[in-house]
């Protein structure tokens, strides 16, 4: 912080923060309902096909790609395969690996779901804020991203 910059009081970093943790929880719920209502989706089992590369992808490269452990990628794989949106192949060099695809089913749910997640942040979140707003907070989110190793928000230019 440049010394120019008057001092932030932690108290209201921690209501930043707060507000933070309750816009995403409203907005995650809101894509919740709506996948649950359109496609029988949870946002985890969102998560998972949207992580699914149309090549497929090995069980431990998808669990590094979502935010479940590789114990619940492998059980949210099963579930997926039963409803017939993925299948598990295994891999025969490695015993305990598995390769998964999407079935047309999974891939035609995903479109669908991918829609619909896209339909809901702009409802219930893009709306509220300007094209600067929107700039901004991801030229901020960028900078989490960038220390983190991830890809940034990949802002239009």
């Amino acid at each position: 912080m440049p010394d120019s910059e008057p001092a932030v009081p932690l108290a209201f970093k921690v209501g930043v923060w707060r507000s933070y943790m309750e816009v995403h929880q409203e907005v995650l719920a809101e894509i919740g309902r709506a996948l649950d209502e359109r496609h029988r989706l949870s946002v985890s089992e969102f998560d998972t096909l949207v992580n699914i590369p149309s090549a497929g992808a090995r069980m431990k490269d998808l669990g590094k790609r979502t935010v479940l452990t590789q114990s619940a990628v492998s059980r949210m794989c099963d579930r997926l395969a039963k409803r017939g949106l993925v299948t598990r192949t295994p891999v025969a060099e490695d015993q305990r690996g598995a390769l998964i695809l999407l079935t047309d089913e999974g891939r035609a749910v995903r479109r669908a779901a991918v829609r619909t997640n896209a339909e809901v942040v702009d409802q219930t979140f893009a709306a509220r804020l300007s094209g600067a707003d929107l700039a901004a907070l991801g030229a901020i989110l960028d900078r989490f991203a960038v220390a983190a190793g991830a890809e940034g928000c990949g802002l239009p230019e």
